[in-house]
């Protein structure tokens, strides 16, 4: 994985600092190179870390016979394939990288170059012939890539922090996303908590022409349309092995990180000779929070299957008021996601073992239906009939701590006609009535609902299953790629999602829900591929995954500290405190259970705090 970083603009910018500042996501090489263009500047930098070819003739950017230049962060994992039909069309290949092979790809195909590519991938081609620059990103967004364009001149980069290292972007923070953040907990593609400052959305090329110094957005990719090209109707198996096959490809060593969940199992499975690195929790933390203990699980599995496994031991008490912090400027962008600190910890321990590539099961939640709140949305007519029976007992369900953060969403979701508010109320903390009463504008409410409205007026005619589905894909799915992104990067580790390409999504997306989930099962297509390997009471158990626990955070942070905190900080400008000093008082005075609301207010408010100008 690398770092780029980028501009189009009438003056020269020496993109030194703003490579530091991305130093791990590339610490092997840092080059960048500035072009005058038709009485403009672009300035191209690179951070490497080297996994394909280590040879420096592969640094960038990189030129090819000075008609193009390419800064690109990421694998395009097919680079094998592609390369061998470009050499029968002519082309000789100077290096062994998969960046040769892009830029080749691009003289060849044009703007079709998509699809034609299997990757992860951010780049930007400065193309002399055709007077353009070009930013692309990957399928599915796997790789973020940030920019800002102004008055004409355009500015791009892996990370914020180096975007805003550019004098000309300044931060100012959108009370729009604040309402949208609370909803969620994350933002839609391709919002970042910025006002101006966005995302190449995934699938996208955003083209900047040098004569005229207009802009065009082009989607080359969504899985809706029938016009992607791409060959379908394979088994879920073959799907799997051929995009392992392919992502396993690296002249760097390369492991598993293993949860002992289906997803990481599959994995392990069918590379059975690469090392496994798992993670495990205080045991009286996950009890006290109601959370199981994958642990176990993942031990019985690595015994069954010989696998070489690492244990990360986590800390008793994971977070600390200035660990959250440190979060904060590290995820950069509104989300508050709290697997942060555990994902960065395993980078580290698989550094710490000379690896330099890792493969997760990441992804497969949402491409496979692995979600409970998809069994939920699918079967939400007979979830409501039972919600009669278990209505009257919600109190008592509240004392046991397995369901008492869970509850108020379940009934909320049932409640809510608007499939919007509905849905939203399943994957965030927040539900739309306790949004009303929070947030100072209530207008913003009206705007996130037509933004997700636009997504959903594509799947209109598609099952609400679907629907959830599609909506996850510029939501729930890439929120989660950012967090691993960056905090795998911290560690100079690439991670990669062998579970989760453009034919998988491609081919899942036109399955029948039933192939997905029933009342009783969810992820089915994967438990398949593992039934005779293990037993079922290992398939199908209920999985925590890398969440950590919370509550022990809380029960350090007493209630007027944390009233103190959030009083004397930025929150008051966006939301009413009243209403959420009673949401700190529920919590401390046991009436429920409000850990995961308290956790998404306190890092909005160190968020603002840090963003704030």
């Amino acid at each position: 994985m690398c770092g780029i970083v980028g501009y189009i603009s009438n003056s020269s910018i020496d993109l030194k600092s703003n490579l530091n500042l991305m130093n791990h996501r590339g610490p092997d090489a840092s080059k960048s190179k500035v072009s005058r263009h038709n009485k403009l500047y672009i300035g191209l930098g690179h951070c490497r870390l080297s996994i394909i070819d280590l040879d420096e003739k592969s640094d960038q950017p990189f030129n090819f016979k000075d008609k193009y230049e390419i800064i690109f962060n990421g694998e395009i994992y097919n680079f094998i394939e592609l390369r061998n039909e470009l050499i029968k069309q002519g082309y000789v290949f100077n290096t062994k990288s998969d960046t040769e092979v892009l830029i080749t790809a691009y003289d060849f195909y044009g703007m079709n170059l998509f699809d034609h590519l299997n990757g992860m991938y951010a780049f930007a081609i400065l193309d002399k012939i055709n007077n353009k620059v070009i930013l692309a990103r990957d399928h599915l967004g796997i790789k973020p890539l940030y920019y800002f364009l102004d008055k004409k001149k355009l500015f791009f980069a892996s990370e914020l922090k180096s975007l805003f290292n550019f004098k000309s972007v300044k931060k100012k923070i959108s009370k729009y996303d604040i309402t949208e953040f609370l909803f969620n907990g994350w933002l839609y593609e391709p919002n970042t908590g910025f006002q101006n400052i966005i995302k190449i959305m995934p699938g996208e090329a955003l083209v900047y022409d040098l004569i005229s110094e207009n802009t065009e957005k082009i989607i080359y990719f969504d899985v809706i349309n029938d016009n992607n090209n791409i060959a379908h109707e394979k088994t879920t198996n073959e799907l799997i092995e051929r995009s392992l096959d392919i992502q396993c490809r690296s002249d760097v060593p390369l492991g598993i990180f293993f949860s002992g969940g289906v997803d990481s199992t599959v994995i392990a499975s069918k590379v059975k000779e690469a090392k496994c690195i798992t993670a495990r929790y205080n045991n009286n933390d996950l009890i006290h929070s109601g959370m199981g203990n994958d642990y176990d699980y993942s031990m019985k599995i690595a015994n069954k299957t010989n696998l070489d496994m690492s244990t990360v031991t986590l800390p008793k008490t994971i977070y600390t008021v200035d660990e959250i912090k440190r979060i904060v400027k590290l995820n950069e962008e509104l989300i508050s996601d709290f697997t942060f600190q555990i994902s960065e910890m395993l980078a580290y321990e698989a550094k710490s073992k000379g690896f330099k590539v890792m493969l997760s099961g990441m992804g497969a939640d949402e491409l496979y239906g692995g979600y409970p709140r998809y069994k939920l949305v699918k079967y939400k007519t007979i979830f409501k009939i039972i919600s009669y029976f278990i209505y009257p007992f919600r109190f008592f369900l509240n004392k046991f701590s397995s369901f008492n953060k869970k509850t108020d969403r379940f009934f909320s979701f049932l409640s809510e006609k608007n499939f919007i508010f509905s849905y939203s109320s399943l994957v965030g903390y927040f539900n739309k009535t306790e949004i009303e009463k929070i947030i100072i504008d209530r207008s913003t409410i009206s705007i996130f609902k037509n933004k997700i409205s636009k997504l959903l007026e594509k799947v209109s005619n598609e099952s609400d299953f679907k629907k959830a589905f599609y909506l996850d894909l510029y939501g729930f799915l890439p929120h989660n790629f950012i967090v691993a992104d960056k905090s795998s990067m911290q560690a100079s580790i690439e991670l990669r999602v062998p579970l989760v390409n453009k034919h998988i999504l491609y081919e899942n997306f036109r399955k029948q829900d039933s192939f997905f989930i029933n009342i009783l099962n969810l992820k089915k297509p994967l438990k398949k591929i593992l039934m005779g390997l293990f037993s079922k009471s290992i398939i199908n158990r209920k999985k925590t995954g890398l969440n950590p626990p919370l509550e022990p955070f809380f029960n350090v942070f007493d209630c007027e500290t944390l009233k103190k905190v959030l009083k004397d900080g930025p929150l008051k400008n966006f939301l009413k405190l009243d209403y959420v000093f009673s949401l700190v008082d529920e919590h401390y005075q046991k009436k429920k259970n409000n850990t995961y609301k308290l956790w998404q207010l306190l890092y909005l408010n160190f968020w603002i705090e840090e963003n704030e100008n």
